[in-house]
């Protein structure tokens, strides 16, 4: 399927059989189960790392069964100054995890930036497809900017994620309670565009880039995320259709090279830098323009700086997601937090 931006006739998920039905059903069950045994793990004392923990954790009344995590710099005093708000959303394929994968993330990106940070969670698939999780963080979005309690600048307020959880940082902004409060958006490899078919995205990847672990899963998660009659076109659905306006002014969108997603994400970055006269910036690679900057990390794969690596490898991965985290720092910093 070609890939076009043209919103207008509506596409909808493809046909499952009952048997690939049942097939996902149970496979992203059982997944759903290994991940909470998992993380329930490594929340263990004695097996969790204390010093990645949040300074507390908080609940609001709009979404009572989700707990977010609040992360203060360490060095910040109660008589400071307020501080810029970063909102972060966890990936799992819309099904999987929850905010403590990202600790570690907002732990370094808290610290190094000097950031209020607040790691939401959202209610996850089969149970709730969309748009419940993008309903639930506009929610939290909207408490989190009315809590009073939360010494931040109302003025410098980022959201991003990773994932699915970068689509939900751009599409959550669209709500109409959020239009004009949030100043940015740091998208991490997102899904942006349900039109396109797994073959076709499949075929924009390099020809040295291996296997692609999502194409596996994609249509597991694709069977739970929606219901059969959503419109993929649905711009906080496929946030690639999301027009310019309805968008944060200034927007961070990385993809990775050897991801399948990468290229959707390239394409909704030209089409949303269009917008403007202002020229291009930086290199093929690493480019900003009228206040949109896209980066693809190189010879790297969808969610590469959160896959357990060993030894070099780890190294490599961690210095390479560091790089790619304070790059994104840095464009807010420069352009949101001013």
């Amino acid at each position: 399927m070609a890939n076009s931006l043209d919103a207008t006739a509506p596409v909808y998920l493809r046909h499952f059989s009952f048997f690939q039905r049942l097939y996902y059903g149970i496979r992203i069950r059982v997944m759903k189960s290994l991940a909470t045994a998992f993380f329930s793990l490594f929340r263990l004392p004695g097996v969790r790392d204390n010093s990645i923990l949040p300074t507390y954790t908080t609940v609001y009344p709009c979404q009572p069964k989700l707990t977010n995590r609040v992360f203060f710099p360490k060095s910040y005093k109660p008589d400071d100054a307020p501080l810029p708000l970063y909102l972060d959303i966890h990936g799992g394929g819309f099904a999987l995890m929850s905010p403590c994968v990202d600790d570690w993330f907002c732990t370094e990106f808290c610290n190094d930036n000097k950031l209020l940070v607040i790691s939401l969670d959202y209610p996850k698939t089969p149970a709730h497809p969309y748009p419940a999780g993008v309903q639930a963080i506009a929610d939290l979005v909207d408490a989190i900017l009315k809590d009073e309690s939360l010494p931040f600048d109302r003025k410098k307020v980022a959201i991003g994620g990773f994932s699915a959880g970068a689509t939900l940082s751009l599409a959550a902004p669209q709500d109409a309670r959020l239009k004009g409060k949030i100043g940015g958006v740091a998208a991490f490899y997102p899904p942006t565009n349900w039109t396109t078919s797994i073959d076709w995205k499949l075929s924009t990847r390099p020809k040295d880039a291996g296997p692609d672990g999502l194409k596996s899963q994609a249509g597991m998660f694709d069977y739970a995320y929606f219901k059969p009659d959503q419109n993929l076109k649905d711009p906080q659905a496929s946030v690639a259709f999301a027009s310019r306006e309805s968008l944060p002014p200034k927007l961070c969108i990385v993809g990775c090279e050897f991801d399948m997603l990468c290229r959707d994400s390239e394409l909704m970055a030209e089409s949303l830098a269009k917008v403007g006269n202002g020229p291009r910036t930086g290199t093929d690679t690493a480019w900003e323009q009228n206040g949109v900057r896209w980066e693809k990390v190189l010879k790297e794969v969808h969610g590469f700086d959160l896959i357990p690596a060993r030894g070099e490898e780890k190294a490599r991965t961690k210095a390479r997601g560091k790089k790619m985290h304070q790059d994104a720092a840095e464009f807010l910093l420069r352009e949101v937090y001013v």
